[in-house]
């Protein structure tokens, strides 16, 4: 078996609701990968922990504890004993990357495995952290899934993920491809793209380009995934996965592509293009309104301005003292969920509320 310090690692990015869940099954799916849900920690507990090369006893058992605070850390299902005993085996000179690895290789997959020969990592948001994710696995490959932003709007719609307002949404969306493309110049050779059209009309022909660049042999066995049915829902709360990720139940499909044709009126598909502009071409995609108008855009202003401000806001958290950063990162995600369903989702709000109140 590889030594853990030298198993290669891939990291998946891109938007919410861009398919990022899906590529993520079909590597876990591998008898020869792990890669767990997400949980932002590698980036999270980097300041304080990632330029140590000597760990002492105390700097792992602090690290466990910092670990395991992580917000959807729960989600991993480790047994917190093994994963101490695991880390107790690395006090001495290690690196930070290591430590990392040695918390992935804890995960137990819902799928079989062999040999471990790659680890992996899918959280939409590490599309912004690409450039400090080399640094600390100078070997990592990216991949970034691009799904059309109207469609991706309309799926992050019907979730809790992200307010629902269209030009703020794509304006994220935008932000998000340009800064994964400016980064992939450093290494453009670690980089791909993988539009989620492509994957879900051509998952065979997709996955065997995405196997090669991961390092990989490819695998029929892969799509399979659905057949864990009974597994999946057993495994997490119920609901979550009819809620969320019912994709997961059932085969490999295009129906989603285009969903906007229909579920979105003209005015809100203007509102899109325009904020978008030519990097939907950029990116592969055709606006269905290419013209100028200032009232479109002035319209689109207050939601784009709303995502330059949470890009602005995330930038000045990120210099925060670590203390005060985990506080707002732990923090933080519960209670703009609570404010996103009080505002657009009262009904659920105060069934939420009741359920609490219920529970003390």
């Amino acid at each position: 078996m590889k030594n853990i310090a030298e198993i290669p690692f891939v990291f998946i990015v891109g938007r919410p609701r861009s398919g990022t869940t899906l590529l993520r099954t079909l590597f876990d799916a591998h008898p020869n990968v792990i890669i767990p849900p997400e949980c932002q920690f590698i980036v999270n507990l980097y300041p304080r922990y990632g330029k140590k090369k000597l760990w002492k006893e105390q700097d792992i058992l602090d690290f466990h504890n910092d670990l395991i605070d992580q917000w959807l850390f729960d989600t991993w299902n480790i047994d917190e004993d093994k994963l101490k005993a695991a880390l107790l085996d690395y006090v001495g000179e290690t690196t930070y990357s290591t430590i990392c690895k040695v918390v992935y290789m804890q995960y137990v997959s819902l799928f079989e495995k062999e040999e471990v020969l790659l680890l992996g990592d899918k959280n939409p948001g590490y599309a912004i952290y690409t450039r400090l994710l080399q640094k600390i696995f100078p070997d990592a490959r990216f991949i970034h899934i691009l799904r059309d932003y109207r469609d991706n709007f309309v799926s992050i719609r019907n979730v809790d993920f992200e307010l629902p307002v269209p030009t703020l949404v794509v304006q994220k969306w935008k932000y998000f491809y340009k800064k994964f493309e400016k980064d992939s110049r450093s290494a453009p050779e670690k980089y791909r793209t993988l539009r989620y059209e492509a994957l879900v009309r051509n998952y065979e022909n997709e996955m065997i380009k995405i196997c090669e660049f991961a390092g990989i042999r490819f695998t029929y066995d892969i799509f399979d995934f659905y057949k864990k049915k009974d597994v999946i829902l057993n495994t997490y709360p119920p609901g979550y996965i009819h809620s969320y990720h019912e994709s997961l139940l059932n085969r490999i499909n295009s129906k989603k592509v285009g969903v906007y044709k229909w579920e979105l009126t003209p005015h809100q598909i203007k509102l899109m293009d325009v904020t978008v502009g030519f990097t939907a071409e950029m990116a592969g995609y055709l606006r269905e309104y290419r013209g100028k108008s200032y009232w479109l855009l002035f319209l689109a202003f207050p939601g784009r301005f709303m995502a330059g401000m949470l890009t602005a806001a995330t930038w000045v958290v990120d210099r925060f003292p670590y203390k005060t950063r985990m506080a707002i990162l732990n923090k933080g995600p519960l209670f703009m969920a609570r404010v996103f369903l009080a505002v657009f989702k009262p009904k659920k709000y105060r069934e939420m509320k009741d359920v609490i109140v219920k529970k003390k």
